[in-house]
């Protein structure tokens, strides 16, 4: 009965998932999305090499302006593109997979979480929060995006699962799988650590002191972060493409300012994650005592407010950062909704909690789904309709200036190496980077000008493609470039 049950919540959580699954990268966050999946298509495209992952943006993104001519992509050890790689390598191209491949990966996820909250907070708990968990309209988005953030839950929350039995069953098979799934959780994204705070609680609870903690897990921890710490060594070594990170801290002094508390507490966990009803589901729950005095989901809780703080723009800017914080917030919006059902001492009677646990739950999903419906949109469609044209009659080697804002969503589309701004004159750009094409959707005086000056190959009311090798018109100081 309990596997039918959890493969139930697993069919319905695929179920949701799959609902434009077919979308191109274009919708919310696709600046990110198209980071990620350009490395996966160029693995098919220049040869498959996971220590020299490359993007389409050739743009600087550490701190010249243009630097990264060989279009690296240092962020991540590309774990997630080389779950991708085979099926691109055996049915081709197509974003579909890196969707597909998310969705599993969040499918796995469910099954850790299920695991860990039934240890530490009982079987209907641990049912509740898969299904929460599965069917949370902010978790659903994400996870069917083509971002490393699925395959990271899954690996951290394994870690959780596998290191957490280990430390107190001691058997060596678990001892594996446990270094196995922290490895690879720490060389997709360091917050992992913010998984593993709990971890280090259990083994304090289990050893008694921090004395013994240190002599019997440290060279289990250090192993495991090796080939992080591997990774970092070789990164280092190529500067140019690794993506300026430390604004991540507090670029902006934001940590702490009410305008913190008001994107964090408000926005996102009260807005866009849970809703309001959802947030008071997780605070009550977050009130409730653990059986047996095991604080574990409770540290686990306190180290993603850990984590809320200590990258605070990173969070403030992008909703994305919070997908770490949506397994545990299952976790607590289900002992919440439990504890409603079982009625309070002191408080209002069953006849009237039982319904409002229920309302509640339902409100929070009603209330996300309001918000997160419009992430699934096409932000610019122009970009796929230029894009597809520009791949139809550009060369292959093409190298390309589509201005977008910065935005690389806009050169994913045109599938050709480039820059999605023109940080420099364009007459330097193409002599000094060997920029050969422009391509855009805006009707900008840049844009104007560059239909004064160069062949256009393609123009149309919504995007304009030229080739910035072939003047029509001499350059000159009374017509110089915007």
């Amino acid at each position: 009965m309990k596997i039918i049950l959890l493969f139930l919540i697993l069919l319905v959580a695929f179920s949701l998932r799959i609902i434009k699954v077919d979308s191109p990268i274009a919708d919310w966050h696709s600046w990110r999305q198209a980071d990620t999946a350009s490395v996966t298509r160029n693995f098919i495209k220049q040869g498959f090499n996971p220590f020299y992952p490359k993007g389409d943006d050739m743009s600087g993104i550490a701190e010249e302006p243009i630097a990264n001519t060989g279009h690296l992509r240092f962020v991540e050890f590309p774990i997630y593109n080389i779950a991708v790689y085979p099926l691109y390598l055996f049915f081709g191209v197509n974003e579909i997979f890196h969707r597909l491949v998310s969705v599993f990966f969040s499918m796995g996820s469910i099954i850790f979480l299920y695991l860990v909250s039934k240890k530490y907070a009982g079987e209907i708990v641990g049912f509740l929060s898969a299904f929460i968990f599965a069917i949370l309209p902010f978790n659903v988005f994400f996870s069917r995006t083509t971002l490393p953030e699925p395959t990271l839950i899954f690996f951290s929350l394994g870690m959780m699962y596998f290191v957490d039995r280990w430390i107190w069953e001691g058997k060596r098979k678990l001892m594996f799988l446990g270094f196995l799934f922290t490895s690879v959780a720490f060389l997709i994204k360091p917050w992992a650590f913010f998984f593993f705070l709990p971890l280090v609680y259990s083994a304090l609870k289990r050893e008694g002191s921090i004395v013994k903690v240190i002599k019997k897990y440290l060279r289990f921890f250090t192993l495991s972060l090796t080939p992080f710490i591997l990774w970092r060594v070789w990164i280092i070594q190529t500067p140019e493409g690794i993506p300026a990170s430390n604004w991540l801290f507090n670029g902006d002094g934001i940590r702490f300012r009410p305008a913190f508390w008001w994107w964090i507490i408000s926005e996102r966990i009260g807005r866009e994650i849970l809703g309001v009803t959802g947030a008071f589901l997780f605070f009550l729950g977050l009130l409730i005592k653990p059986r047996d005095g095991n604080y574990f989901l409770h540290i686990w809780a306190l180290s993603l407010f850990l984590y809320f703080i200590t990258f605070a723009t990173g969070n403030v800017r992008h909703d994305y950062y919070q997908i770490v914080f949506v397994p545990v917030a299952a976790v607590f919006v289900s002992i919440g909704f439990i504890r409603l059902i079982k009625g309070v001492s002191d408080f209002i009677p069953r006849f009237w909690s039982i319904p409002m646990a229920f309302l509640f739950l339902t409100l929070t999903i009603y209330f996300t789904w309001t918000q997160v419906k419009e992430l699934y949109k096409v932000n610019n469609p122009p970009i796929i309709e230029a894009g597809k044209k520009a791949d139809e009659i550009l060369p292959e080697d093409a190298v390309v200036v589509a201005p977008y804002m910065g935005d690389t969503a806009f050169l994913y589309q045109i599938n050709r190496i480039g820059f999605p701004v023109t940080a420099l004159p364009l007459s330097e750009m193409v002599s000094d980077y060997g920029v050969t094409h422009y391509v855009s959707v805006n009707r900008d005086d840049k844009t104007n000008w560059v239909l004064r000056h160069f062949e256009i190959l393609e123009d149309n009311p919504k995007f304009v493609i030229a080739d910035l090798t072939k003047i029509i018109k001499p350059l000159s100081i009374e017509d110089k470039e915007p």
